[in-house]
C-alpha cells in the first residue's frame, strides 16, 4: 500500500498565510497584519481544510464516543456517558461549527482557484469541491435537515440561513459532485495543487479518484429511496471508466498521514497519551471471533488480565466489567502518532460494486466484487493468507449481508461512514445501549441533537425542521433510511 508520507514542512502550509506589501507611507497599508492577511491562497486553505476537519471529526469526541459506538465498533469504558447518549452540548455546538467554518473556507478556496493565477486553476476548485461535499455528506447523514443553500452566504447578509430538506441537500450534492467530476475530466482541465494538498500529496488523479468514488457511495445511500437516482449515477460511472475513474487498488485509498509532532499528531494516539476511555464493541469483536477472522489481532489487542479478546457492551453499566478484560483498540490504529486518518478505502469501492451488481443496478459480477474487497481489507491489514475467504460465514453464499458485514468490518475507524451503513441496513443487528439515559428505544440514534446555539440565535428556521424528534436522537429518520418497526 502506498504511504504519503507527509512531513512538518507540508504541515506548515496549514498554518502560514503569505504576507504580501512592503513598507509605504500609507496609514492603512502600514496597519495591515502581514501574519493575519485578509485572504490566504486557494492552496493554504485546502491545507487547513484537510487538517481542520480530520482533526475534529476523526477524534475521539465525534468518531471515538459517538458514530463508532452507535455503529458497534468501539465502546466507553470510562466516562460512559456518550455511549448512554448523554450528549455535551458543547461538543454538538463544535460539531455544527467545524462544518460550516470549513466548509466556508472551501467556498473561499473554490473562488480564488479561478482567480489567482494567469490560467483559472479548475483542479484545484474540482478538489475543493469534492472535499466539500465529502464534508456536506457527512453533515446531512449526521442531522438530516441542514442550511445549505444559503449556508454560506453570511458576508452577503444572510446571517440565519434556512434549513433544506435531507432530499434537496442529496440533490445539491449529486449535482455538485457531478460538476466537480467533469472538471477533472474536461480537456482543459488545468492547475496543481500545491503544497496544500497534504490528503492525496498533489495528485489529481487520485482526487479525480476519490470524487467519482464518493458518488458510488451516494448512490448506494440513496438506492433504496430512489432507485432511478442510483442506477443512473452508477451507469455513468462504471460505464466510462476513463471519464470518471474510482479507486482501483489500496496504492488509491485516500488517508490523511500525519506527521506525527504535535500538534499534527493522530487524533487517536494523541487521545491514548493522556485517556485510557475506549475499548472494542462486543459487537466486532464476538463477530471477528465468530468467523475465525485474522483482522482481529490488528483491530485489537488482547485483554490485559487474561489474553483474550473482549468487547464491551456500549452503553454498559458502571462496575459491570472490569477495565483489564477488556480488549483496547489496535496498535496499527492508536499506537502510531504518525498514523493516519482514513477518508476513502479501495476496499469500500468493491463493496459499493458488489452490492450494486446485486441490486441490479450495474452489471457485473457480485462475487468478483465482493471478494476483491475481502481481499483489500486484509491486504490493507497486511494480512496475505487469504483462507479467511474459506470460512463458512465468508465463502460467497449470494447473500446481500455477507457485503454488508465484510464492509462493517472494513470501514474501521471510519465512525460516520460506518453509523450511516448501519442505519440503511440495519446491520448488524443492535439495540439501543442498555443504559440509556433515554428508555423506550429501540436501536442506536437514527440522528445526532441539533446545536443549542442554532435553536437559540436561528429558531424561526430550525422550528419546522425539529418536528417529530424524540429524546434528540430518534423520531426522525434519515431521508434514506426504509427501516421500519424501529423506534
Amino acid at each position: 500500500m502506498k504511504k504519503m508520507k507527509i512531513n512538518i514542512k507540508i504541515f506548515l502550509v496549514m498554518i502560514l498565510f503569505i504576507g504580501i506589501g512592503s513598507c509605504t507611507k500609507d496609514f492603512e497599508e502600514m496597519n495591515v497584519d502581514p501574519n493575519n492577511p485578509a485572504v490566504a491562497p486557494a492552496t493554504n486553505l485546502l491545507a487547513h481544510s484537510i487538517r481542520y476537519f480530520a482533526d475534529n471529526y476523526y477524534n475521539d469526541w465525534m468518531n471515538m464516543n459517538n458514530c463508532a459506538g452507535y455503529s458497534g465498533q468501539i465502546g466507553k469504558i470510562q466516562y460512559i456517558d456518550e455511549a448512554r447518549y448523554q450528549y455535551r452540548g458543547g461538543v454538538v455546538n463544535n460539531a455544527w461549527y467545524y462544518v460550516y467554518s470549513v466548509n466556508m473556507d472551501l467556498e473561499k478556496a473554490k473562488g480564488l482557484a479561478l482567480e489567482e493565477g494567469a490560467v483559472p486553476n479548475t483542479n484545484l476548485k474540482a478538489a475543493c469541491m469534492t472535499l466539500q461535499n465529502y464534508i456536506w455528506l457527512i453533515a446531512t447523514d449526521t442531522w438530516k435537515d441542514i442550511p445549505y443553500s444559503q449556508a454560506l452566504i453570511g458576508e452577503e447578509g444572510v446571517t440565519n440561513a434556512p434549513y433544506d430538506s435531507q432530499e434537496d441537500v442529496y440533490a445539491g450534492i449529486i449535482t455538485d459532485l457531478k460538476a466537480a467530476a467533469d472538471l477533472f475530466a474536461a480537456d482543459d482541465a488545468a492547475g496543481d495543487l500545491g503544497e496544500g494538498d497534504v490528503l492525496n500529496n498533489g495528485d489529481v488523479a487520485q482526487w479525480q479518484k476519490f470524487c467519482n468514488s464518493l458518488r458510488l457511495r451516494i448512490a448506494i445511500r440513496i438506492s433504496g429511496i430512489d432507485n432511478a437516482k442510483a442506477k443512473t449515477i452508477f451507469t455513468e460511472v462504471l460505464g466510462d471508466p476513463v471519464k470518471y475513474p474510482v479507486l482501483e487498488s489500496n496504492d488509491d485509498n485516500v488517508m490523511l498521514n500525519w506527521p506525527g509532532a504535535a500538534p499534527y499528531k493522530e487524533p487517536w494516539k494523541e487521545n491514548s497519551e493522556t485517556r485510557d476511555d475506549h475499548g472494542m464493541a462486543n459487537t466486532l469483536i464476538d463477530l471477528l471471533k465468530a468467523n475465525n477472522d485474522p483482522r482481529l489481532s490488528v483491530y485489537a489487542h488482547p485483554a490485559l488480565n487474561d489474553g483474550e479478546y473482549r468487547g464491551v457492551v456500549v452503553g454498559a453499566e458502571n462496575g459491570s466489567f472490569v477495565l483489564g478484560d477488556i480488549s483496547r483498540i489496535g496498535a496499527r490504529f492508536r499506537d502510531n502518532a504518525t498514523g493516519f486518518t482514513p477518508f476513502f478505502r479501495y476496499a469500500e469501492v468493491c463493496f459499493l460494486k458488489a452490492e450494486a451488481y446485486k441490486l441490479g443496478l450495474y452489471t457485473g459480477d457480485a462475487q468478483v466484487a465482493y471478494e476483491d474487497g475481502v481481499k483489500a481489507s486484509l491486504t490493507e491489514n497486511e494480512i496475505t493468507d487469504e483462507a479467511y475467504l474459506l470460512e463458512p460465514g465468508v465463502v460467497w453464499s449470494d447473500n446481500i449481508e455477507q457485503i454488508w458485514y465484510e464492509k462493517w468490518i472494513s470501514l474501521f475507524k471510519q465512525g460516520h461512514e460506518l453509523w450511516a451503513c448501519t442505519r440503511r441496513t440495519d446491520y448488524p443487528l443492535m439495540t439501543a445501549a442498555p443504559f440509556s439515559v433515554y428508555s423506550g428505544h429501540s436501536r442506536p440514534p437514527f440522528r445526532f441533537p441539533y446545536p443549542t446555539d442554532e435553536v437559540n440565535l436561528n429558531g424561526a428556521n430550525i422550528t419546522p425542521h425539529m418536528a417529530g424528534i424524540a429524546d434528540h436522537f430518534w423520531g426522525q429518520q434519515m431521508w434514506w433510511d426504509q427501516r421500519t418497526g424501529v423506534q
